[in-house]
């Protein structure tokens, strides 16, 4: 299961680094902790992204995506992302400060039904011999079915029938078939990054340049 839910990190990291390989900083506004910084392509295209601090408040908002973040007694944002980080995004606990979006952090993950599906079968296969190659042919290898919504997915198991096995979608208290949206995971990577880069910016304006070092 951990394989199945590290996948999507994995590939919102991926996608992350290649639709801002080309992105730059511009600094709109900076009063101390008030802050409003945009990273973008110079040439323009999509996946441009806003940060905008206030004291205890962090916005990240993008090409299809919003959420903000607040904290207390942190009053610079930035210092609770970069303290939690640990070298990479740490989605399960900044989804606890998600203030603003909250809705939009997860959504149904096809990864985690199919491997529900292939979980239940192999359970009974003993009891039900067959059942393991039943599912994989009327749902999880089947073009008669969509897995990728919940509606479409919740009709497939509906639609299946072999012998006396049957499958049951569990309630959502019991096993949940949300994961973190692949809008939730860019945006972390989205946060994270933009700090990196605001802060090697202040790091190289505050060094002293080569000239100013040889009088020194």
């Amino acid at each position: 299961m951990s394989d199945i839910q590290s996948s999507p990190e994995a590939a919102a990291a991926d996608r992350f680094a290649s639709e801002t390989s080309n992105h730059t900083m511009t600094v709109l506004h900076e009063d101390g902790l008030y802050r409003h910084l945009v990273f973008a392509d110079p040439k323009g295209g999509f996946y441009r992204f806003d940060l905008i601090t206030w004291p205890h408040n962090l916005m990240v908002r993008g090409d299809g995506f919003s959420f903000a973040f607040s904290v207390y007694p942190t009053e610079d944002m930035f210092d609770l992302f970069k303290g939690s980080s640990h070298n990479s995004i740490n989605p399960g606990y900044w989804q606890e400060k998600v203030t603003a979006g909250r809705g939009d952090v997860k959504s149904w993950s096809e990864d985690l039904f199919r491997a529900w599906l292939a979980g239940e079968a192999a359970a009974h296969e003993a009891r039900f011999p067959g059942a393991v190659e039943a599912v994989a042919a009327q749902i999880l290898n089947s073009d008669d079915h969509n897995l990728e919504y919940q509606g479409t997915a919740k009709y497939a198991v509906a639609s299946f029938s072999f012998g006396d096995f049957r499958l049951r979608i569990p309630a959502e208290w019991e096993l949940s078939f949300q994961d973190f949206s692949w809008e939730f995971l860019f945006a972390c990577h989205a946060v994270i990054w933009g700090i990196r880069q605001y802060d090697a910016s202040r790091k190289a304006a505050s060094a002293p340049s080569q000239r100013e070092a040889g009088a020194l």
